[in-house]
Protein backbone atom coordinates (compact mmCIF):
# COMPACT_ATOMS: atom_id res chain seq x y z
CA UNK A 1 0.00 0.00 0.00
CA UNK A 2 1.05 3.55 -0.67
CA UNK A 3 2.63 5.50 2.19
CA UNK A 4 3.41 8.52 0.03
CA UNK A 5 2.66 11.82 1.74
CA UNK A 6 1.28 13.07 -1.57
CA UNK A 7 -1.68 10.65 -1.51
CA UNK A 8 -5.00 12.33 -2.29
CA UNK A 9 -8.02 10.74 -0.64
CA UNK A 10 -11.23 10.76 -2.68
CA UNK A 11 -14.29 10.68 -0.41
CA UNK A 12 -17.21 9.93 -2.73
CA UNK A 13 -20.99 10.13 -2.50
CA UNK A 14 -21.30 8.36 -5.87
CA UNK A 15 -18.97 5.85 -7.49
CA UNK A 16 -19.14 2.88 -9.88
CA UNK A 17 -19.82 -0.48 -8.23
CA UNK A 18 -20.05 -4.05 -9.56
CA UNK A 19 -23.85 -3.63 -9.45
CA UNK A 20 -23.87 -0.24 -11.21
CA UNK A 21 -20.77 0.25 -13.32
CA UNK A 22 -21.65 3.73 -14.63
CA UNK A 23 -22.82 5.29 -11.34
CA UNK A 24 -20.64 8.37 -10.80
CA UNK A 25 -18.27 7.28 -13.56
CA UNK A 26 -17.15 10.93 -13.91
CA UNK A 27 -15.72 10.75 -10.36
CA UNK A 28 -13.68 7.69 -11.27
CA UNK A 29 -12.48 9.48 -14.41
CA UNK A 30 -11.23 12.39 -12.28
CA UNK A 31 -9.46 9.93 -9.98
CA UNK A 32 -7.80 8.21 -12.93
CA UNK A 33 -6.71 11.55 -14.39
CA UNK A 34 -5.15 12.70 -11.11
CA UNK A 35 -3.52 9.30 -10.53
CA UNK A 36 -1.29 9.94 -13.54
CA UNK A 37 0.47 12.56 -11.40
CA UNK A 38 0.14 11.40 -7.77
CA UNK A 39 -1.27 8.50 -5.73
CA UNK A 40 -5.05 8.48 -5.27
CA UNK A 41 -7.15 6.34 -2.95
CA UNK A 42 -10.94 6.35 -3.36
CA UNK A 43 -13.09 5.32 -0.39
CA UNK A 44 -16.75 4.65 -1.09
CA UNK A 45 -19.41 2.95 1.04
CA UNK A 46 -22.68 1.68 -0.42
CA UNK A 47 -25.52 -0.56 0.70
CA UNK A 48 -27.13 -3.49 -1.13
CA UNK A 49 -29.84 -6.02 -0.40
CA UNK A 50 -27.40 -8.87 -0.98
CA UNK A 51 -24.73 -7.80 1.52
CA UNK A 52 -24.67 -9.83 4.72
CA UNK A 53 -21.94 -7.89 6.50
CA UNK A 54 -19.54 -4.95 6.12
CA UNK A 55 -16.94 -5.95 3.54
CA UNK A 56 -14.13 -3.91 1.97
CA UNK A 57 -12.94 -4.79 -1.54
CA UNK A 58 -9.70 -3.22 -2.76
CA UNK A 59 -8.58 -2.89 -6.36
CA UNK A 60 -5.55 -1.20 -7.86
CA UNK A 61 -5.17 0.36 -11.30
CA UNK A 62 -1.78 1.98 -11.71
CA UNK A 63 -1.53 4.78 -9.17
CA UNK A 64 -5.24 4.55 -8.28
CA UNK A 65 -6.57 2.42 -5.43
CA UNK A 66 -10.31 1.88 -4.95
CA UNK A 67 -11.57 0.80 -1.54
CA UNK A 68 -15.26 -0.04 -1.85
CA UNK A 69 -17.20 -1.06 1.25
CA UNK A 70 -20.47 -2.91 0.69
CA UNK A 71 -22.86 -3.21 3.63
CA UNK A 72 -26.46 -4.41 4.26
CA UNK A 73 -29.32 -2.14 3.23
CA UNK A 74 -31.88 -1.27 5.91
CA UNK A 75 -35.31 -2.82 5.43
CA UNK A 76 -37.11 -1.21 8.39
CA UNK A 77 -39.11 1.75 7.00
CA UNK A 78 -40.10 3.48 10.26
CA UNK A 79 -36.57 3.81 11.58
CA UNK A 80 -34.84 3.40 8.25
CA UNK A 81 -33.22 6.87 8.20
CA UNK A 82 -31.50 6.40 11.55
CA UNK A 83 -30.34 2.89 10.70
CA UNK A 84 -29.09 4.11 7.32
CA UNK A 85 -27.10 6.88 8.98
CA UNK A 86 -25.60 4.59 11.63
CA UNK A 87 -24.58 2.00 9.04
CA UNK A 88 -23.22 4.69 6.72
CA UNK A 89 -21.12 6.15 9.55
CA UNK A 90 -19.93 2.70 10.67
CA UNK A 91 -18.88 1.92 7.10
CA UNK A 92 -16.74 5.05 6.91
CA UNK A 93 -15.23 4.41 10.34
CA UNK A 94 -14.16 1.00 9.05
CA UNK A 95 -12.65 2.60 5.94
CA UNK A 96 -10.76 5.10 8.11
CA UNK A 97 -9.56 2.28 10.36
CA UNK A 98 -8.22 0.47 7.30
CA UNK A 99 -6.40 3.61 6.11
CA UNK A 100 -4.79 3.95 9.53
CA UNK A 101 -3.85 0.26 9.55
CA UNK A 102 -2.14 0.65 6.17
CA UNK A 103 -0.33 3.79 7.42
CA UNK A 104 -1.69 5.92 4.56
CA UNK A 105 -0.46 9.51 4.72
CA UNK A 106 -3.04 11.85 3.18
CA UNK A 107 -2.06 15.23 1.77
CA UNK A 108 -5.60 16.40 0.92
CA UNK A 109 -9.16 15.11 0.78
CA UNK A 110 -11.32 15.59 -2.30
CA UNK A 111 -15.04 15.45 -1.48
CA UNK A 112 -16.88 14.28 -4.59
CA UNK A 113 -20.58 15.29 -4.45
CA UNK A 114 -21.10 16.88 -1.07
CA UNK A 115 -24.01 14.89 0.33
CA UNK A 116 -24.07 12.34 1.90
CA UNK A 117 -20.29 11.80 2.03
CA UNK A 118 -19.80 15.10 3.89
CA UNK A 119 -21.58 13.55 6.87
CA UNK A 120 -18.35 11.65 7.51
CA UNK A 121 -15.86 14.29 6.30
CA UNK A 122 -14.98 15.35 9.89
CA UNK A 123 -13.86 11.77 10.68
CA UNK A 124 -11.18 11.90 8.01
CA UNK A 125 -10.20 15.55 8.51
CA UNK A 126 -9.77 15.15 12.26
CA UNK A 127 -7.44 12.20 11.81
CA UNK A 128 -5.37 13.31 8.82
CA UNK A 129 -5.33 17.05 9.64
CA UNK A 130 -5.63 17.60 5.90
CA UNK A 131 -7.43 20.32 3.91
CA UNK A 132 -10.32 19.36 1.68
CA UNK A 133 -11.60 20.41 -1.71
CA UNK A 134 -15.01 19.80 -3.26
CA UNK A 135 -16.01 18.65 -6.73
CA UNK A 136 -19.77 19.08 -6.93
CA UNK A 137 -21.77 17.32 -9.66
CA UNK A 138 -25.21 17.43 -8.02
CA UNK A 139 -27.89 19.48 -9.81
CA UNK A 140 -30.18 19.81 -6.78
CA UNK A 141 -29.28 23.48 -6.27
CA UNK A 142 -30.77 24.45 -9.64
CA UNK A 143 -34.32 25.84 -9.59
CA UNK A 144 -35.23 23.33 -12.31
CA UNK A 145 -34.27 20.46 -9.99
CA UNK A 146 -35.10 22.19 -6.68
CA UNK A 147 -33.94 19.44 -4.34
CA UNK A 148 -31.79 21.56 -2.03
CA UNK A 149 -34.43 21.61 0.71
CA UNK A 150 -33.61 19.25 3.56
CA UNK A 151 -32.35 20.89 6.73
CA UNK A 152 -29.74 18.17 7.19
CA UNK A 153 -28.48 18.55 3.62
CA UNK A 154 -28.27 22.34 3.97
CA UNK A 155 -26.46 22.22 7.30
CA UNK A 156 -23.89 19.65 6.18
CA UNK A 157 -23.38 21.38 2.82
CA UNK A 158 -22.81 24.83 4.35
CA UNK A 159 -20.18 23.47 6.74
CA UNK A 160 -18.36 21.58 3.98
CA UNK A 161 -18.36 24.57 1.61
CA UNK A 162 -17.31 27.10 4.26
CA UNK A 163 -14.13 25.19 5.11
CA UNK A 164 -13.19 24.02 1.59
CA UNK A 165 -9.89 25.13 0.07
CA UNK A 166 -11.49 24.99 -3.39
CA UNK A 167 -14.95 24.25 -4.81
CA UNK A 168 -14.95 22.87 -8.34
CA UNK A 169 -18.23 23.20 -10.23
CA UNK A 170 -19.32 21.70 -13.55
CA UNK A 171 -21.54 24.47 -14.95
CA UNK A 172 -21.89 28.22 -14.56
CA UNK A 173 -25.57 27.77 -13.75
CA UNK A 174 -24.70 25.35 -10.97
CA UNK A 175 -22.21 27.82 -9.50
CA UNK A 176 -24.75 30.68 -9.59
CA UNK A 177 -27.38 28.43 -8.02
CA UNK A 178 -25.01 27.49 -5.19
CA UNK A 179 -24.15 31.14 -4.59
CA UNK A 180 -27.86 32.01 -4.51
CA UNK A 181 -28.19 29.56 -1.61
CA UNK A 182 -25.49 31.44 0.29
CA UNK A 183 -22.76 28.89 -0.43
CA UNK A 184 -19.85 31.28 -0.84
CA UNK A 185 -16.36 30.01 -1.49
CA UNK A 186 -13.36 29.73 -3.79
CA UNK A 187 -15.05 28.46 -6.98
CA UNK A 188 -13.46 27.19 -10.18
CA UNK A 189 -14.78 25.35 -13.24
CA UNK A 190 -13.58 21.77 -13.69
CA UNK A 191 -14.23 19.78 -16.84
CA UNK A 192 -15.32 16.19 -16.63
CA UNK A 193 -12.80 13.78 -18.13
CA UNK A 194 -13.06 11.82 -21.36
CA UNK A 195 -11.00 8.71 -22.04
CA UNK A 196 -9.78 9.77 -25.47
CA UNK A 197 -8.15 6.37 -26.01
CA UNK A 198 -11.66 4.91 -25.98
CA UNK A 199 -13.80 7.76 -27.30
CA UNK A 200 -12.21 8.65 -30.62
CA UNK A 201 -13.35 9.06 -34.19
CA UNK A 202 -13.52 5.96 -36.38
CA UNK A 203 -15.08 6.78 -39.74
CA UNK A 204 -14.68 3.19 -40.97
CA UNK A 205 -17.54 1.97 -38.72
CA UNK A 206 -19.94 4.87 -39.40
CA UNK A 207 -23.48 3.65 -40.15
CA UNK A 208 -24.62 4.19 -43.74
CA UNK A 209 -28.20 4.76 -42.63
CA UNK A 210 -28.60 7.79 -40.31
CA UNK A 211 -28.37 6.68 -36.69
CA UNK A 212 -29.50 9.03 -33.92
CA UNK A 213 -28.26 8.17 -30.43
CA UNK A 214 -29.45 8.98 -26.92
CA UNK A 215 -27.51 7.95 -23.80
CA UNK A 216 -28.76 8.63 -20.27
CA UNK A 217 -30.38 7.29 -17.12
CA UNK A 218 -33.80 7.71 -18.84
CA UNK A 219 -35.13 9.60 -15.81
CA UNK A 220 -38.01 11.60 -17.34
CA UNK A 221 -37.87 14.55 -14.94
CA UNK A 222 -34.35 15.32 -16.07
CA UNK A 223 -33.89 13.73 -19.49
CA UNK A 224 -37.32 14.30 -21.14
CA UNK A 225 -37.37 10.96 -22.95
CA UNK A 226 -41.03 11.36 -23.89
CA UNK A 227 -40.19 14.60 -25.69
CA UNK A 228 -37.39 12.86 -27.57
CA UNK A 229 -39.76 10.10 -28.69
CA UNK A 230 -42.40 12.60 -29.85
CA UNK A 231 -39.84 14.55 -31.90
CA UNK A 232 -38.58 11.30 -33.44
CA UNK A 233 -42.12 10.36 -34.43
CA UNK A 234 -42.65 13.74 -36.12
CA UNK A 235 -39.37 13.33 -38.01
CA UNK A 236 -40.49 9.94 -39.30
CA UNK A 237 -43.90 11.33 -40.22
CA UNK A 238 -42.08 13.97 -42.30
CA UNK A 239 -40.44 11.21 -44.34
CA UNK A 240 -37.07 10.91 -42.59
CA UNK A 241 -35.66 7.38 -42.50
CA UNK A 242 -33.29 6.81 -39.59
CA UNK A 243 -32.51 4.45 -36.72
CA UNK A 244 -32.90 5.63 -33.14
CA UNK A 245 -30.86 3.91 -30.43
CA UNK A 246 -31.54 4.69 -26.77
CA UNK A 247 -28.93 3.51 -24.27
CA UNK A 248 -29.25 3.32 -20.49
CA UNK A 249 -31.93 3.15 -17.84
CA UNK A 250 -33.14 0.64 -15.29
CA UNK A 251 -35.21 -2.26 -16.64
CA UNK A 252 -38.56 -0.83 -15.54
CA UNK A 253 -37.82 2.49 -17.30
CA UNK A 254 -36.74 0.72 -20.48
CA UNK A 255 -39.96 -1.31 -20.41
CA UNK A 256 -42.05 1.84 -19.87
CA UNK A 257 -40.53 3.71 -22.82
CA UNK A 258 -40.75 0.68 -25.09
CA UNK A 259 -44.52 0.77 -24.54
CA UNK A 260 -44.61 4.50 -25.20
CA UNK A 261 -42.66 4.05 -28.44
CA UNK A 262 -45.11 1.34 -29.50
CA UNK A 263 -48.08 3.61 -28.78
CA UNK A 264 -46.46 6.31 -30.93
CA UNK A 265 -45.89 3.70 -33.66
CA UNK A 266 -42.21 4.63 -33.81
CA UNK A 267 -40.20 2.58 -36.29
CA UNK A 268 -36.56 1.52 -36.21
CA UNK A 269 -36.05 2.21 -32.50
CA UNK A 270 -33.83 0.12 -30.24
CA UNK A 271 -33.59 0.25 -26.44
CA UNK A 272 -30.33 -1.40 -25.38
CA UNK A 273 -30.49 -0.92 -21.62
CA UNK A 274 -27.23 -0.25 -19.82
CA UNK A 275 -23.98 -0.55 -21.74
CA UNK A 276 -20.30 -0.36 -20.82
CA UNK A 277 -18.16 2.63 -21.72
CA UNK A 278 -16.46 0.61 -24.47
CA UNK A 279 -19.82 -0.35 -25.95
CA UNK A 280 -21.09 3.24 -25.81
CA UNK A 281 -17.94 4.40 -27.60
CA UNK A 282 -18.67 2.03 -30.49
CA UNK A 283 -22.26 3.27 -30.78
CA UNK A 284 -20.98 6.85 -30.88
CA UNK A 285 -18.52 5.99 -33.64
CA UNK A 286 -21.37 4.48 -35.65
CA UNK A 287 -23.90 7.28 -35.05
CA UNK A 288 -24.53 10.50 -36.96
CA UNK A 289 -25.73 12.59 -34.00
CA UNK A 290 -26.38 12.56 -30.25
CA UNK A 291 -29.72 13.84 -28.91
CA UNK A 292 -29.95 15.10 -25.31
CA UNK A 293 -33.30 16.90 -24.94
CA UNK A 294 -32.89 17.45 -21.18
CA UNK A 295 -34.79 19.71 -18.80
CA UNK A 296 -31.60 20.37 -16.83
CA UNK A 297 -27.98 19.19 -16.79
CA UNK A 298 -24.58 20.00 -15.34
CA UNK A 299 -21.74 19.08 -17.66
CA UNK A 300 -22.98 15.86 -19.28
CA UNK A 301 -20.11 13.43 -19.78
CA UNK A 302 -22.02 11.86 -22.65
CA UNK A 303 -21.77 15.15 -24.58
CA UNK A 304 -18.02 15.37 -24.01
CA UNK A 305 -17.67 11.76 -25.14
CA UNK A 306 -19.70 12.49 -28.26
CA UNK A 307 -17.50 15.45 -29.16
CA UNK A 308 -14.40 13.31 -28.63
CA UNK A 309 -15.68 10.96 -31.34
CA UNK A 310 -16.54 13.85 -33.67
CA UNK A 311 -20.28 13.34 -33.12
CA UNK A 312 -22.51 16.46 -33.38
CA UNK A 313 -24.83 17.15 -30.46
CA UNK A 314 -28.48 18.25 -30.55
CA UNK A 315 -29.38 19.36 -27.05
CA UNK A 316 -31.01 22.02 -24.88
CA UNK A 317 -29.62 25.27 -23.50
CA UNK A 318 -28.97 23.85 -20.04
CA UNK A 319 -26.02 23.52 -17.67
CA UNK A 320 -22.64 24.16 -19.25
CA UNK A 321 -23.83 23.30 -22.77
CA UNK A 322 -24.28 26.92 -23.96
CA UNK A 323 -20.59 27.45 -23.13
CA UNK A 324 -19.52 24.32 -25.01
CA UNK A 325 -21.75 23.66 -28.02
CA UNK A 326 -21.07 26.11 -30.83
CA UNK A 327 -22.73 25.94 -34.25
CA UNK A 328 -19.70 23.94 -35.39
CA UNK A 329 -20.42 21.30 -32.73
CA UNK A 330 -24.20 20.98 -32.89
CA UNK A 331 -27.45 22.81 -32.20
CA UNK A 332 -29.04 23.92 -28.94
CA UNK A 333 -32.74 24.63 -28.45
CA UNK A 334 -34.83 25.90 -25.55
CA UNK A 335 -36.02 23.41 -22.95
CA UNK A 336 -39.11 21.50 -24.18
CA UNK A 337 -39.00 23.25 -27.59
CA UNK A 338 -39.95 20.19 -29.64
CA UNK A 339 -40.74 22.18 -32.78
CA UNK A 340 -37.25 23.72 -33.04
CA UNK A 341 -35.51 20.43 -32.23
CA UNK A 342 -37.54 18.73 -34.95
CA UNK A 343 -36.65 21.49 -37.41
CA UNK A 344 -32.90 21.31 -36.66
CA UNK A 345 -32.81 17.52 -36.87
CA UNK A 346 -34.85 17.55 -40.08
CA UNK A 347 -32.35 19.94 -41.69
CA UNK A 348 -29.49 17.73 -40.51
CA UNK A 349 -31.03 14.48 -41.75
CA UNK A 350 -31.65 16.09 -45.14
CA UNK A 351 -27.96 17.03 -45.37
CA UNK A 352 -28.47 20.78 -44.99
CA UNK A 353 -26.37 21.24 -41.83
CA UNK A 354 -22.65 20.54 -41.55
CA UNK A 355 -20.41 20.39 -38.49
CA UNK A 356 -16.65 20.30 -37.86
CA UNK A 357 -15.67 17.00 -36.25
CA UNK A 358 -11.98 17.91 -36.11
CA UNK A 359 -12.68 21.03 -34.04
CA UNK A 360 -14.83 18.95 -31.68
CA UNK A 361 -11.95 16.54 -31.12
CA UNK A 362 -9.50 19.42 -30.57
CA UNK A 363 -11.86 21.02 -28.03
CA UNK A 364 -11.90 17.84 -25.95
CA UNK A 365 -8.13 17.43 -26.22
CA UNK A 366 -7.63 20.98 -24.94
CA UNK A 367 -10.22 20.91 -22.14
CA UNK A 368 -11.35 17.44 -21.06
CA UNK A 369 -8.53 14.97 -21.66
CA UNK A 370 -7.00 12.97 -18.81
CA UNK A 371 -3.75 14.89 -19.15
CA UNK A 372 -5.30 18.38 -19.05
CA UNK A 373 -7.69 17.74 -16.15
CA UNK A 374 -5.18 15.63 -14.24
CA UNK A 375 -2.56 18.40 -14.48
CA UNK A 376 -5.07 20.95 -13.21
CA UNK A 377 -5.95 18.89 -10.14
CA UNK A 378 -2.33 17.93 -9.47
CA UNK A 379 -1.25 21.57 -9.70
CA UNK A 380 -3.75 22.47 -7.00
CA UNK A 381 -2.71 19.67 -4.64
CA UNK A 382 1.02 20.22 -5.12
CA UNK A 383 0.45 23.81 -4.01
CA UNK A 384 -1.45 22.91 -0.84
Amino acid sequence: MSQDKQTILFLASWYPTPQNKNHGIFIKNHALALSNFMPVIVVYAYSTNDAEDFKITKTKQGNLEEWLLEYPKSSTPLISFFIKYLRFKKAHKLLLKELIKENIQVKAIQLNVIFPAALTLPLFKDHFKAPHTIVEHWSGYLPEDDNYKSGIVKNVTKKAVASAAKIFYVSEKQKQAMLSHGLKGNYELLYNVVDTNLFKENKSVKSQKPLLLHVSSLVEREKNISGTLRVSKKLQAAGNDFDLVIIGGEEELVSYYKKEATQLQLKNITFTGKKTQAEIAIYMQQAQALILFSNYEGMPVVVLEALATGLPVFATKVGQLPNMITNEFGKLVAVKDEATLEKELDLFLKGNTKFDSQKMIEFISQNASQEIVGKKLAGLYLGI
